[in-house]
């Protein structure tokens, strides 16, 4: 059985004198998916995030609820690893409600719940992800094709139908998903 790591998160803050600090240097585990509401064995690490506009200074104490996006005006960073094949890693915790609507084109439903969904089934969110592929690949299938995108690459998904095909490796992305409006 494979282990899952920890992943450090250094937050800074603004003292009452107007000083940059550290507010908190500690380690996050991920929470591994059991096979429903996502790929069996993907992690997610939940790293921070803010329910609406940051307010400055902040005093670098968490003011988030748990979930994968957040509402508009809102954000949410995380660390999610897409599982290679032969995934032999346990599943842990809880995986977060969604946090906004996300719309199937297969069914043509929109709900909070994500449901029976592996990320292979064309969907949207309510949502501007900015995403940063860290080690592996992985295919982001849209409507008018399949693109690749490798350690390096950078993808800004505005709201937009789509899915991921899997390389069958392990596919580490940093996520930075900010609420939006869909009108």
């Amino acid at each position: 059985m494979a282990e899952y790591s920890t992943m450090r998160r250094v937050i800074t803050a603004q003292n009452e004198k107007g000083e940059g600090i550290v507010a908190l240097d500690d380690r996050v585990e991920p929470i591994i998916a059991e096979g429903r509401n996502s790929n069996r064995g993907q992690q997610l690490w939940q790293l921070w995030g803010y329910d609406g506009i940051p307010q400055l200074p902040d005093d670098g104490v968490a003011r988030f609820t748990s979930s994968i996006f957040a509402p508009p005006g809102g954000y949410r960073v995380h660390i999610c690893e897409f599982p290679g094949e032969g995934n032999t890693l346990t599943p842990r915790g809880q995986w977060p409600p969604l946090g906004t609507a996300l719309g199937r084109l297969d069914t043509g439903e929109v709900s909070d719940q994500i449901g029976d969904v592996n990320d292979d089934i064309v969907h949207y969110t309510d949502s501007v992800d900015l995403m940063i592929v860290l080690e592996g690949e992985v295919t982001l299938r849209l409507s008018d094709g399949d693109v690749t995108v490798k350690a390096g690459d950078v993808m800004i998904i505005n709201g937009s139908p789509h899915a991921w095909k899997l390389s069958g490796k392990p596919c580490r992305i940093c996520m930075v998903a900010l609420g939006a409006e869909r009108n």
